[in-house]
C-alpha cells in the first residue's frame, strides 16, 4: 500500500552541495542525516550528495573551445539533472566557504544550470548557526535564478549543549532533525508547485485545461496526452525531468489543474465583484452630482423670486 501512495507522486532529484571540504565537517553530517531522512520518511524524493573538492579554482583559461575541465563537467551534468538543490556551509568571514563559492561559479558559466530551480539551505556554525552565511548565499541566488523556500529556515549552533554532534560529525539531536525533516518537506512541496507553475500560459481558463491535457470529471485521471494536445509538452518534459511514469505525470496535472480551476474562479469572482462595486459608486457619483445641481437651481429660483419681490414692494412704495 505504501510502494503504491509512493508511486503515484512524482520524485524530484536534490542535489546536496557541502560548502565544507572537511570529512568530520557538521554541514557534511547535516546532508548525510538529510539523505537518511528522506530514505526514511519522505516518499517522492532522492538526494544525492554532490562532492566539490574535486573542482579545480575557477579559471576561463581551462575553458576550451566551449568545453571545461572533465571534473567541471561532471559536476555541471550533476546539477543539471537535479530538480532541486540542498546547501549546507559554515559560515566562514561572515559569508560563504571559498570551496562553495568556486562551485556556483563553474556552474553558473554559460549556459547557466542553476537557473529555475528551487533550493533549501542548512547551515551548522557558531552562536548564530551560519546565518551570515545564509542570507549571502540568498543575495547569491538571486543573480543564479535561483528560488530558494523562505521557511522554515534552519540555523544550528554546533557548539551549544546538549551536543547536536557525535564524534563523527552526524546529527544526533532528536528535535534538529524533526527540523530537518519539515525543510526537506518544504523543499519537495515548493519544488513541485514551481515545476507546476513553469508552463508559460497565454490564458487563463482555457489554457489551463490545454496545458494540462484537459480532465474528465468523473475520472482522477486525466485524459491521454497526443501530439495534436498542448500539453504534450510539459507531458514529456515531466518523464524527462524527474523520470516518472505517465500516471505520475497525469495525477500531478490533474492536481495542478484542479487547483488553477479554483484560482481562476476566485479571480472571475472577485473580479465581477469588482465591477458591482464600480457600477455602484458611479451611479451614486452620478446622483450626487444631478442632486446637486437640482440644489443649486433651487436655491437660485428662490434667492431671484426674492429680489423679484423686494423689487415690485420697492417700485409700488415709491408712487
Amino acid at each position: 500500500m505504501g510502494s503504491e501512495a509512493g508511486a503515484s507522486k512524482p520524485v524530484i532529484k536534490v542535489a546536496a552541495i557541502c560548502g565544507s571540504l572537511r570529512k568530520g565537517s557538521f554541514n557534511r553530517g547535516l546532508i548525510r542525516s538529510a539523505i537518511q531522512i528522506s530514505k526514511e520518511s519522505i516518499n517522492g524524493m532522492q538526494i544525492e550528495y554532490v562532492d566539490i573538492s574535486p573542482l579545480p579554482m575557477l579559471n576561463t583559461d581551462l575553458e576550451v573551445d566551449g568545453k571545461y575541465p572533465a571534473a567541471v563537467e561532471a559536476f555541471r551534468q550533476k546539477i543539471l539533472e537535479a530538480d532541486a538543490f540542498l546547501f549546507a556551509s559554515p559560515e566562514y568571514n561572515y559569508s560563504v566557504t571559498g570551496p562553495l563559492k568556486n562551485a556556483i561559479d563553474w556552474a553558473s558559466r554559460s549556459p547557466n544550470v542553476w537557473a529555475d530551480k528551487a533550493a533549501a539551505i542548512v547551515s551548522a556554525a557558531g552562536s548564530l548557526g551560519g546565518a551570515r552565511a545564509q542570507y549571502h548565499l540568498r543575495q547569491i541566488g538571486v543573480y543564479l535564478d535561483l528560488h530558494f523556500i523562505n521557511k522554515p529556515e534552519f540555523f544550528l549552533n554546533a557548539f551549544e549543549s546538549p551536543a547536536k554532534f557525535d564524534t563523527d560529525g552526524n546529527l544526533i539531536d532528536s528535535a534538529s532533525r524533526d527540523r530537518l525533516k519539515a525543510l526537506l518537506l518544504a523543499l519537495q512541496a515548493f519544488t513541485l508547485r514551481l515545476q507546476g507553475c513553469s508552463l508559460h500560459l497565454p490564458t487563463m481558463s482555457e489554457s489551463l485545461i490545454q496545458s494540462c491535457g484537459g480532465t474528465e470529471e468523473e475520472g482522477p485521471v486525466v485524459k491521454a496526452h497526443t501530439k495534436e494536445n498542448a500539453g504534450e509538452g510539459f507531458h514529456a518534459w515531466a518523464n524527462f525531468r524527474l523520470g516518472t511514469t505517465s500516471e505520475s505525470a497525469d495525477w500531478y496535472n490533474f492536481k495542478r489543474f484542479n487547483q488553477g480551476r479554483r484560482a481562476v474562479k476566485q479571480l472571475e469572482d472577485r473580479y465581477w465583484k469588482l465591477r458591482e462595486r464600480e457600477r455602484v459608486y458611479k451611479l451614486s457619483l452620478v446622483g450626487t452630482w444631478v442632486l446637486v445641481i437640482v440644489l443649486m437651481l433651487f436655491f437660485w429660483v428662490m434667492n431671484d423670486g426674492n429680489v423679484c419681490c423686494r423689487r415690485n414692494f420697492y417700485y409700488h412704495s415709491s408712487i
